[in-house]
């Protein structure tokens, strides 16, 4: 199947690790050109190498997206390597529970700059990036906007950081939001809902020691019976950014191996 990716301008913030990285690869080996971020320059440059040595076109940038310096540095890298972004991921960094303090795990231990913050990378990121890229994909009357998400949107529960896990819902809302208000204009905007996935994220998780359960009861929980892999969510989000997906827009996709025993 040609998704029609082939010289479309790729923004994947948060693109250099984990299911970042899936996604970043997955665009590139459709021949998208990629331009990822991270906040780690081995990480960013090691994906970078990675996508090259696959035949892929990447850059890649060191920046915080969750201010507005660093989205602008991202897209204005962008501009500058390739030309307007057609394509914009966000793969927002989510907060690690501390196992010294219980940060981020009940309502007690969340204080309200705990709240202010997880806003800014979740929620103020994707505005920030957004606002870069919109006028010109409104212009070119295409664009895909993409955002990562979780599953505990959907269902709660107290072994994610409160913060992140409320915070999440508003992010799937703005996305719902601006696919009403784009598509006129060619341009999607949809969330996926990642389930548990190997990652260096989840990986932190497990080793945080606050309650978070672990990899083999997740095992049990999953009717695959396994963790997904960064290649699996690069595959998704590479159809749901194509030109195959054109009608696809204003939905949240669970991607998390049937974990959620929810129909909706």
């Amino acid at each position: 199947m040609d998704l029609g990716l082939q010289g479309k301008v790729a923004v994947v913030a948060g693109g250099s690790r984990g299911c970042g990285r899936g996604i970043s690869q997955a665009l590139a080996q459709e021949g998208a050109k990629v331009v990822l971020s991270g906040r780690h320059r081995e990480a960013v440059d090691a994906t970078v190498q990675a996508i090259r040595a696959d035949g892929g076109t990447a850059i890649g940038v060191v920046a915080d997206m969750t201010v507005k310096e660093g989205a602008q540095r991202i897209t204005g890298a962008a501009h500058e390597a390739y030309g307007a972004p057609d394509i914009l991921v966000v793969n927002s960094p989510g907060p690690v529970p501390d196992r010294a303090t219980n940060r981020w795990r009940g309502f007690e231990n969340c204080s309200d700059d705990d709240f202010v913050e997880v806003h800014r990378s979740f929620v103020m990121s994707v505005v920030y990036l957004t606002r870069e890229v919109l006028p010109a994909m409104r212009s070119k009357r295409w664009g895909r906007l993409l955002n990562i998400g979780s599953i505990a949107m959907k269902t709660p529960h107290l072994d994610d950081p409160m913060p992140a896990t409320n915070t999440r819902v508003a992010v799937a809302a703005l996305m719902k939001t601006l696919s009403q208000e784009n598509g006129p204009y060619g341009i999607t905007a949809n969330t996926i809902a990642t389930g548990p996935f190997e990652s260096e994220l989840s990986r932190d998780y497990r080793a945080s020691g606050t309650g978070v359960k672990t990899e083999e009861w997740y095992r049990k929980m999953l009717p695959v019976g396994r963790w997904g892999r960064p290649d699996e969510m690069g595959a998704l989000a590479a159809f749901v950014c194509s030109q195959c997906a054109a009608f696809l827009t204003g939905e949240t996709i669970r991607l998390d191996g049937g974990y959620t025993k929810s129909l909706f």
